[in-house]
């Protein structure tokens, strides 16, 4: 015996939204200007390299002629510290990046392998990284995943998402960050 279909049935449709492009242009500033000036100190960022609140409205595109903008998260979430390592740089370069490229939680996944080489009296490197991550795109964003089915080789439980990140950026001095590996020599 078959069961019998029920003749009332309705389907709803699904009402279509259209998603915003990803990227950090989505971002908006999110964050007070007394946030940034606790962040600056906490995290000893000079004055000579030029940090600067957003103006109200603005996203991280909307950096001025010669700044770049960086994230908050990366520094309080992701362990990021200015200088930068002579291996995180190698990490950008050899994948093509730019800093504002990767995702908080991607950088955390560096900085992280860079600790637990030198925990264990091995010199990081960017070949090491590869073998063990392999980069990603998502949400216009670059990040890393694990080449390990399941296990992320750094971190028994390595966070999966952080929130509103991209609302907290400031705009940083582009000589901040060298992008030419032989000046970090």
């Amino acid at each position: 015996m078959t069961p019998a279909l029920k003749s009332n049935t309705t389907t709803k449709k699904r009402k279509y939204k259209p998603k915003n492009p990803p990227g950090p242009d989505q971002a908006v500033i999110g964050w007070r200007k007394d946030e940034l000036n606790n962040l600056v100190q906490n995290f000893g960022l000079s004055s000579d390299w030029g940090v600067q609140f957003p103006t109200p409205n603005s996203t991280a595109l909307d950096a001025p002629l010669g700044y770049m903008s960086l994230y908050a998260d990366f520094f309080r979430e992701g362990n990021f510290r200015l200088q930068i390592s002579k291996f995180i740089g190698e990490v950008l370069t050899s994948y093509g990046l730019h800093i504002s490229q990767i995702s908080t939680l991607g950088l955390s996944r560096v900085t992280h392998f860079e600790f637990i080489c030198r925990a264990n009296c091995v010199e990081p490197s960017f070949k090491n990284f590869n073998d063990f991550y392999f980069i990603t795109y998502i949400g216009g964003f670059y990040s890393f995943n694990s080449r390990t089915t399941g296990v992320d080789p750094c971190s028994r439980d390595p966070p999966k998402s952080l929130h509103d990140w991209k609302q907290n950026f400031f705009y940083i001095r582009h000589g901040v960050i060298p992008f030419d590996m032989q000046s970090m020599d």
